[in-house]
């Protein structure tokens, strides 16, 4: 059998080894290489658990200038009952080249061929200091420790924590958590009175500011009041702090919630016309400008969809329709551009038939 370094486990080590594994009373095995063979070259019996053979053993085991391997019963099991195995290569800087190639390319034949999966795990060093009972707990806890990560991966760490970080500040969209490291006072029952009712309705509430103030270490009602956004900037104190809490509310925020809601509905309130009351919908008009709507304009798209609405090559008369027409699409009806600066919330026209 050929081997990278040619050597080979002798029949006294497979013997001895194999007596440790079924016994389990051997703790350490020290291999040595003679004579172009692997060959122990002392042993040593268990005696008071595993730590404590491992500090009174291992330093008789290391010598200066020599390589060795060195077994180490542990005191776990596997599951076939038998023992596991620590497997220690120790090359000292300071040997002959000769030893160093040799140990180093012989380990490997030295498990495989005495059994790998007996050994559960293995230690390779330079230094007398790697294999003491220090080391070996260093060893223990580098193999437990997180791989290093490359600069992208630890970018994405620092994503994923920013985000986390995110989420914890922020609970949904519109509530804030709030962390008081500093000072924490204590709120009047004025100053939460006045808090309470910034809940209420807009017809129900008597104010939309509330400002607050420290006052003999508690935090007191400075002022509350009903103000529009012009008058805010001469309602709150300008000479000292406080704690402003103002509700700001908009019309144009509700048009653009209803034009949102009429937009997506249109195709569900067609759909329902036809199902429910058999209204089929020929043509269908949007627009925001109810100037639009004219006799001209109307007569114009229905008499061109009339003349076959198969939405082909045929010229419509219309400027728009020839031009939907060379893009490909289907005429929609005909939406005025906005005049500058103009806001106009959508109005849906439908022009039907109701069928008998």
């Amino acid at each position: 059998m050929s081997h990278q370094s040619g050597i080979q486990v002798s029949k006294e080590l497979a013997k001895v080894f194999a007596d440790a594994v079924s016994t389990g009373t051997t703790r350490m095995i020290r291999v040595s290489i003679e004579h172009e063979s692997l060959i122990p070259n002392g042993t040593s019996t268990v005696q008071d658990g595993f730590e404590a053979d491992y500090k009174q053993y291992i330093e008789e085991y290391l010598d200066t200038t020599t390589p060795a391997y060195i077994f180490v019963r542990l005191d776990e099991k596997t599951s076939n009952n038998e023992y596991k195995w620590l497997f220690l290569c120790y090359v000292p800087d300071n040997a002959k080249v000769r030893d160093k190639m040799l140990y180093a390319s012989t380990r490997a034949t030295l498990t495989r061929e005495l059994g790998d999966y007996r050994f559960v795990d293995n230690i390779y060093g330079t230094d007398k200091s790697e294999f003491t009972w220090d080391g070996y707990k260093k060893h223990l806890a580098h193999k437990a420790a997180e791989a290093p990560l490359t600069r992208r991966e630890q970018e994405l760490v620092e994503i994923k924590a920013a985000e986390a970080q995110t989420v914890s500040d922020y609970q949904g969209t519109t509530t804030r958590k709030s962390f008081t490291p500093g000072i924490a006072f204590p709120l009047t029952e004025k100053a939460v009175e006045a808090l309470v009712q910034l809940k209420q309705s807009k017809e129900e509430r008597s104010s939309n500011f509330v400002s607050l103030h420290l006052n003999n270490e508690t935090i007191d009602l400075d002022k509350c009041a009903d103000v529009t956004i012009n008058e805010l900037r001469n309602t709150i104190t300008e000479n000292a702090p406080r704690f402003t809490f103002y509700i700001y509310s908009s019309s144009a925020g509700k048009e653009s919630l209803e034009r949102m809601l009429y937009s997506s509905s249109k195709a569900n309130v067609i759909l329902e016309a036809e199902n429910e009351a058999s209204v089929k919908v020929i043509k269908k008009f949007e627009t925001s400008d109810l100037s639009d709507l004219t006799l001209d304009y109307f007569a114009e798209e229905l008499d061109n969809s009339s003349d076959g609405g198969s939405g082909a090559s045929t010229p419509t008369g219309s400027i728009v329709g020839d031009r939907i027409q060379l893009l490909g699409g289907t005429k929609q009806g005909f939406k005025r551009p906005a005049a500058p600066g103009r806001r106009r919330p959508p109005t849906t026209v439908s022009s039907s038939s109701i069928s008998s």
